[in-house]
């Protein structure tokens, strides 16, 4: 099935297995999505998501956004091209007033013309990315992006919670960036066997916020290891990670699992989006964590 070994579409995946499995009659697009691969193009998964969003079978944001997120994936094809002036300009700036590789201005913080250079980047992408939207027939998505871009986010990031959720407390602010955090960390990820989603906790004490990503367990079902819960094997790209992150103030491997309740775990202190976070992304999850995925090993993973 296509991007069964991405915990991306791995929590997307579970949610259409459990309402399939849910529903009285088989759903009109189950043989379409069932027969997608790893391999299958982005368009062939874009025309599955548009039946799923056509059919009604979800809510009108879940929905919304699995048509929105496929198109944007088709978008960053073009992107690396079409933008790459305005990123060249970028980072010059960045070079003439002596910012290392990994440092970044959070915004409202640089120099005006660097400010002038981001603004144009995000119309330029907003404006491709409109034009993706009516290449594939998404002329109403593509009006509303360019009327009101305000509700066009909060369509897609509804959609987004449907599928993916985000477990955090302690925080009395726009909590967007978490989301945005927990995409870059699973941007990283590459799985080694089937894998449910990642989760993400936070804390925010007195603006400094503690961060943990762990990978969901995975429950085994039929065969000889019928209700057998395994940890998902995957490796992370620490230079990706390091990326995301607008500066970098430590950058550390725990590897004192026996020692230390949470078990092994990548430890990041930075400043990610102009906040102080302190990031910590477990190889497995806590003893009390549910199984994200229950895989079905003599047929088809379910949630």
């Amino acid at each position: 099935m296509a991007g069964q070994d991405n915990p991306l579409y791995a929590a997307i995946n579970a949610n259409l297995a459990q309402f399939a499995a849910d529903s009285r009659a088989q759903p009109p697009w189950h043989d379409a999505w069932f027969r997608l691969r790893p391999d299958s193009s982005e368009e062939e998964q874009l025309a599955v998501y548009q039946a799923i969003r056509d059919a009604g079978s979800l809510p009108e944001e879940a929905g919304f956004y699995l048509v929105s997120w496929q198109i944007d994936a088709i978008t960053l094809h073009d992107a690396e091209e079409e933008l790459r002036e305005l990123e060249e300009r970028l980072e010059e700036i960045r070079q003439q007033h002596g910012l290392e590789e990994d440092e970044f201005w959070s915004p409202g913080e640089g120099p005006p013309e660097y400010d002038q250079v981001q603004q144009q980047l995000h119309a330029a992408w907003d404006a491709l990315y409109a034009r993706k939207l009516d290449e594939f027939g998404e002329h109403a998505m593509a009006l509303l992006l360019r009327s009101d871009r305000e509700r066009y986010s909060q369509l897609s990031d509804a959609g987004r919670q449907f599928f993916h959720g985000l477990d955090h407390s302690g925080d009395d602010e726009d909590t967007d960036w978490l989301d945005d955090l927990l995409d870059a960390v699973a941007a990283c990820v590459e799985p080694e066997s089937p894998m449910g989603p990642l989760r993400l906790c936070a804390h925010n004490e007195e603006g400094f916020w503690e961060v943990t990503i762990y990978p969901t367990p995975v429950e085994l079902l039929g065969g000889a290891h019928d209700g057998e819960v395994v940890v998902p094997g995957f490796s992370l790209d620490l230079e990706d990670l390091r990326a995301a992150f607008t500066s970098i103030a430590a950058f550390g491997w725990n590897a004192l699992g026996l020692n230390d309740p949470e078990g092994p775990c990548i430890s990041v202190e930075g400043v990610y989006q102009g906040r102080e976070v302190f990031l910590q992304v477990l190889a497995q999850a806590p003893e009390d964590e549910e199984p994200g995925l229950k895989l079905d090993t003599t047929r088809r993973p379910r949630p």
